[in-house]
């Protein structure tokens, strides 16, 4: 009888360390799936830049007002993700309270400033509906360049058929915070517009 009892709480011990050890596998999936969502950096200053709006007047980002910023890097003629990374983007900010919708800026920066120009920009944001909740950027390659090396972004022509081209490029965005700092980095195929504006809603707050 003795040797049953021994038995019998041995084994719940036992349970209980396996119990205990699921928890703990479980809680490292969890802590490493949030990492691979958004990475938290080390808030250094975004740099300013002058880039065209898609009436062809010039924009400074640090003129910008704004709590937070959503940065991100995209092209009109993108068959599929920049306009998936806008369409998250325009979600998160639609779910964020209207008090804190205010103070967020959407940032959509060209990484195809041959095609980009004002006019089709402008033509592509009415044409999705983008118009009052974007700032879509462009301008010549002397002014991109340097934004795109400041944001670690590498954009590549990718040649097709007839004459046309695709555009391969790092395809991340950036939260930055109402000092112009950038605090996160997420790569678009990660976009949650819910765990994003939960994010943005605790930046803006502070």
């Amino acid at each position: 009888m003795l040797r049953r009892i021994r038995l019998t709480l041995w084994s719940l011990v036992i349970v209980a360390l396996i119990g205990t050890a699921l928890v703990n596998v479980v809680r490292w999936y969890q802590a490493q799936r949030a990492l691979e969502w958004a990475l938290e950096l080390d808030g250094r200053p975004a740099p300013d830049f002058t880039l065209l709006d898609p009436t062809g007047q010039p924009v400074h980002f640090a003129s910008l007002e704004g709590h937070a910023f959503l940065v991100t890097f995209v092209y009109t003629s993108c068959p599929d993700t920049c306009p998936l990374t806008l369409r998250k983007l325009v979600a998160t900010y639609h779910r964020l309270p209207p008090k804190i919708r205010d103070q967020v800026r959407i940032i959509a920066i060209s990484v195809d400033p041959e095609r980009d120009t004002p006019e089709r920009v402008q033509q592509y944001l009415q044409a999705n509906g983008f118009e009052d909740q974007i700032i879509y950027l462009t301008g010549d390659p002397r002014a991109l360049e340097p934004v795109w090396a400041d944001f670690a972004i590498a954009v590549m022509r990718q040649p097709q058929t007839g004459g046309q081209y695709e555009v391969a490029h790092t395809a991340v965005s950036y939260v930055l915070d109402g000092e112009r700092r950038i605090r996160y980095l997420i790569r678009d195929e990660a976009l949650d517009p819910e765990r994003l504006a939960a994010l943005v809603e605790r930046l803006v707050t502070g």
